[in-house]
């Protein structure tokens, strides 16, 4: 009865395991950019009693043993499809539409001015610091990346020109509408230009928290950069100003998963302790 014992333990803790992973998915329901997560399983390894071997006239027998060892996490999938798109008031709000396979259109490139270290994320909150840098509305204040450089919203001639807008075109650009003293009229200049950075396997990214992902450390590049890195262009999504994209959870997937999830730990409870009372009743015989 010690495999059915182990068996059950094995269903026990990848349920729970699963059940991990359903929350966190639930609790970030709200979050930013936030890609849902799925638990894979898969059976363990077998135990072989006897051998497939050929009989004395060469026949084939089929006198083989295979005995389950239970069940366990293989893999943890993330789902990269697109959330829903919210509408904010803020110009430096930016969100990244596109269906295109495998990643909806891409991650923003963001960086670490302190150590240089690079981040994915499609949690578009941004804004401008006092040097007119575009960074994350976060503490990390990580500074957004563009085809060329860092992205810049400064004003080209901030002696003579007063700010009056910026646009995000759906290809990246950033135009600032100036009215310019000298001149004594308003005029429109590209400061920057966005990144956005595609995978071919997105799977192979490593969440960091924050709604950040990671290509592994510096040399690496775990999931495969695409060489395009201009919105609106291949496979990349096109940009959408004063919009957010909000968490991809389907609540409703996710409790009814859970609902399946909370039976599987049922049945895999019950054949531990069904196993703990024959065992029991095979410590009695003696007495």
């Amino acid at each position: 009865m010690i495999p059915s014992l182990h068996n059950g333990i094995t269903a026990l803790k990848s349920l729970s395991q699963g059940l991990q992973v359903l929350g966190n998915n639930i609790a970030n329901v709200n979050s930013l950019g936030y890609k849902s997560s799925r638990a894979n399983y898969s059976d363990n390894f077998y135990l072989h009693m006897n051998d497939a071997e050929a009989g004395p006239d060469g026949e084939p027998s089929n006198n083989i043993q295979q005995h389950g060892t239970g069940v366990h996490v293989s893999s943890i999938s993330s789902n990269f499809n697109q959330g829903t798109i919210e509408v904010t008031g803020l110009d430096l709000d930016l969100a990244i539409q596109g269906e295109a396979l495998p990643n909806a259109g891409g991650f923003f490139e963001i960086t670490d001015p302190e150590t240089g270290e690079l981040f994915y994320t499609r949690a578009g909150a941004f804004e401008s610091d006092n040097a007119g840098f575009v960074v994350t509305r976060d503490q990390y204040r990580y500074q957004l990346q563009g085809v060329d450089n860092v992205v810049s919203v400064a004003l080209p001639n901030p002696e003579t020109q007063s700010l009056l807008a910026r646009r995000v075109e759906e290809d990246g650009v950033i135009n600032v509408v100036v009215h310019d003293k000298e001149l004594q009229k308003d005029i429109v200049t590209p400061v920057s230009q966005v990144k956005v950075v595609n995978f071919l396997s997105p799977q192979y990214l490593r969440r960091v928290g924050n709604g950040f992902y990671s290509n592994g450390r510096a040399g690496q590049d775990l999931a495969g950069i695409s060489g395009n890195n201009v919105p609106a262009t291949g496979s990349n999504g096109k940009l959408k100003q004063y919009a957010l994209e909000m968490s991809n959870v389907d609540l409703t997937n996710e409790f009814a998963t859970m609902i399946t999830h909370q039976r599987s730990f049922q049945a895999g409870s019950r054949v531990v302790t069904t196993s703990d009372a024959i065992l029991s009743e095979a410590v009695n015989l003696k007495r």
